[in-house]
């Protein structure tokens, strides 16, 4: 343990280190860029002072030759000859150079040394130990249905949406399990997400977005096809400027390798009455593939969005795309004695990603970048995790038991 102790210490100090080197790096170039400024300024201006010199000893030569013809022809010259010669005199005399444009002008105004800029540079050391969840309830949550897998959606700090995949009900029940109110949906969830105090869903098989209201009242939001392919809306996330985010794949499963690129699997950013902002489908080269089964979803606060993507019928991964359409990164696990095969995940206030695990019983917390930090919670504290929500500290987890869970989620500062 001491040696494995020691190993991570090294890599993470490894890690401050190129941090380190690469600010130097920058600080280095900008230094360079206003230095070189300052020394350009130089230039130009001892430039101009030698142009003007020339002038100066061009006309200085040309009086000495008027006075000495002056002085030489003095008996001689003409009162016509003598007045152009004054006339040329007075004109080289009257010196038409600004001696004043060529003083050094830049200057250089330093700005106050901010201890909390230069700390927001280092990025943060932070205590892993510091980042947990201690269970504050737990109950069993009833269902007529034979199908265990549950759906979480948080309305507030004491209050979940819960439901069953194969219900009909939506459930919204207090941190004390009880039941405050049961929407009748008359179709079977395929995800859901809560807007305006409501919740939007997709069905199993629907094609198209519902929105039920606290009152029970059932709105539709049309998707306009943006191809003539059957796709179907599959997960569904509330984004940050107040529209959503879903996820599609085509409504025909079994797709030949040859013909994979006839069928889609792609994310759409919509606003609430349909409309496509944005298509998340290829990555940058415009031919490969983002998602092979992309499932849930939710858009980090950074407005990275986090996609969990089915890669096979027991595998898969998080895929992490930036709001333009850049892959991040994928994680795929992390010392795992079973297949990676996450079925939801949430992001907390400091943008860490937290993923369920339910074949090898355990909550994974990785950082915003998708790097893997420690495992939340384990199998200890909590035995197959499906589902789970976040409301600010409030962390709700549903199992494959039907066993929905409560703890108070620290995250860091």
């Amino acid at each position: 343990m001491k040696a494995e102790n020691e190993i991570m210490c090294e890599f993470q100090r490894k890690r401050l280190k190129k941090h380190f080197n690469e600010i130097i790096a920058k600080l280095t170039d900008i230094r360079d860029r206003k230095d070189e400024a300052l020394k350009s300024n130089l230039h130009r201006k001892n430039e101009q002072i030698t142009i003007w010199k020339s002038r100066i000893d061009k006309k200085g030569k040309q009086i000495i030759e008027i006075m000495k013809y002056m002085e030489e022809n003095n008996r001689n010259m003409s009162d016509k000859n003598l007045i152009e010669n004054q006339r040329d005199l007075k004109h080289l005399l009257a010196l038409d150079i600004d001696m004043g444009n060529c003083d050094y002008s830049v200057r250089y105004k330093e700005k106050v040394i901010d201890d909390d800029i230069l700390e927001s540079l280092f990025g943060d050391c932070f205590d892993l130990d510091n980042i947990g969840a201690t269970e504050t309830n737990s109950f069993q949550y009833v269902t007529c249905s034979e199908d265990v897998l549950l759906y979480l959606e948080t309305l507030n700090e004491n209050e979940c949406y819960v439901c069953d995949m194969e219900s009909d009900d939506v459930d919204l029940v207090n941190i004390q399990s009880k039941k405050k109110q049961t929407l009748d949906i008359g179709l079977n969830v395929k995800d859901m997400c809560v807007i305006n105090n409501g919740i939007c869903f997709t069905t199993k098989g629907g094609s198209s977005i519902r929105c039920l209201s606290p009152s029970g009242s059932i709105s539709t939001i049309s998707i306009l096809s943006t191809d003539a392919l059957d796709v179907k809306p599959v997960g569904i996330s509330n984004s940050v400027d107040g529209g959503l985010l879903v996820s599609f794949t085509d409504s025909r499963r079994d797709v030949d390798a040859s013909e994979s690129d006839l069928f889609r699997r792609l994310v759409k950013h919509m606003t609430l009455t349909g409309d496509i902002i944005h298509e998340y489908e290829y990555q940058e080269d415009g031919q490969t593939k983002l998602f092979t089964g992309p499932f849930r979803l939710c858009q980090n606060n950074n407005t990275d969005i986090c996609v969990l993507n089915m890669t096979s019928d027991d595998t898969g991964e998080l895929v992490i795309v930036s709001f333009s359409g850049h892959l991040r990164y994928v994680y795929r696990g992390q010392n795992l004695k079973e297949n990676f095969f996450p079925l939801d995940l949430a992001c907390d206030s400091t943008c860490n990603i937290l993923i369920t695990d339910p074949a090898n019983s355990l909550v994974h917390l990785l950082s915003p970048e998708g790097e893997f930090l420690k495992f939340l919670l384990k199998e200890k504290e909590i035995a197959g995790p499906v589902a789970l929500s976040l409301y600010k500290s409030a962390l709700w987890v549903g199992t494959d038991e039907e066993i929905v869970k409560v703890f108070d989620y620290k995250s860091l500062p």
